[in-house]
């Protein structure tokens, strides 16, 4: 039902993106791109996959020190994952995938990544909260914006408390869990103790900011990735215009839509860069464009690793 839902929200971004559009003169301007700064734009934002894995190394610290290599095949493999199935399920898949090959609890996996994600997700609230800032007049977010940022914020505050708060939380939840059938118990005490101390992965401030540091990189990186294959259509837009483009594209990637963000991420880059004169024949072209070259190149470094992966598995 939930993949289904996705799908329906594809299809309606999509309507939204392409009506009153000249799908041949979209097409006619996807061919005026220069393909240096569309390269460009895929080495930078693939540069960008490193640096997430030291994050997540940061994170799965606390229950298990697994080399770099490992955590950056897994992030391309998770994040490729996100691109072939709906509803962002690559986030599961990626906690299954490592899981399985480093031999550490998937609940703990699933929990360094409800950290990242909200790492992520405070980042997200800082560029939403610059767009409101430099557009006050323009209702370019609205209410989905701010409630994603709330949701983020929450979980922040959340993971923060549990951190000060372990052991009586841990505690509270112990006995909210007792109360519960006796088989349904014991299943859930292991799992929960797996997440609850994957959660912890970032307990001191020091940890805090070297994980900030990782993310605010990855996110430059990503922007400048994005600005790239914006500029590689010779569309030259002001600084602020760019942190537009990458707040909308961004936000796009966090709905429950259907594989590879289709819809949303089309409509992103029609209605910001529409802001600055922009044709909407130009703005789905940069659109494709982006979806191909980043995406793209991920799903198929994605697809290539797994591939290796299910190789070595049955070598064994």
């Amino acid at each position: 039902m939930y993949r289904f839902a996705g799908i329906l929200v594809s299809v309606f971004f999509v309507y939204l993106a392409v009506r009153q559009v000249d799908v041949s003169e979209s097409l006619r301007a996807l061919g005026t791109v220069r393909p240096g700064w569309l390269v460009a734009a895929t080495l930078v934002y693939l540069s960008s996959f490193p640096v997430r894995a030291l994050r997540w190394r940061l994170i799965l610290r606390v229950q298990k020190t697994l080399p770099l290599g490992e955590l950056i095949s897994a992030v391309f493999v998770g994040y490729m994952a996100n691109n072939v199935l709906p509803a962002r399920a690559g986030e599961v898949y990626r906690a299954h995938f490592l899981g399985r090959r480093a031999g550490i609890s998937r609940s703990g996996v699933a929990a360094s990544i409800v950290v990242e994600r909200t790492l992520d997700g405070l980042m997200l609230a800082c560029v939403i909260l610059f767009v409101f800032v430099a557009f006050p007049k323009e209702d370019y977010l609205g209410a989905t914006a701010l409630g994603t940022g709330l949701i983020f914020l929450a979980l922040a505050a959340g993971i923060l408390l549990y951190s000060i708060k372990a052991d009586p939380a841990r505690r509270a939840i112990e006995r909210g869990l007792e109360r519960l059938p006796r088989a349904l118990h014991e299943r859930l005490v292991g799992r929960l103790g797996s997440f609850l101390r994957g959660i912890r992965g970032i307990s001191t401030a020091r940890e805090l900011m070297e994980a900030g540091a990782y993310t605010v990189l990855a996110w430059v990186l990503d922007a400048g990735a994005v600005a790239l294959v914006v500029t590689s259509f010779g569309v030259t837009l002001p600084p602020v215009g760019y942190v537009l483009v990458f707040a909308l594209v961004a936000l796009s990637t966090t709905l429950p839509s259907g594989p590879g963000f289709v819809g949303p991420f089309q409509y992103a880059f029609v209605l910001s860069l529409g802001s600055f004169a922009v044709s909407r024949e130009t703005a789905l072209a940069v659109s494709v464009a982006a979806q191909l070259s980043l995406l793209g190149s991920v799903t198929l470094i994605g697809l290539v690793l797994l591939w290796r992966e299910q190789l070595r598995a049955k070598a064994r």
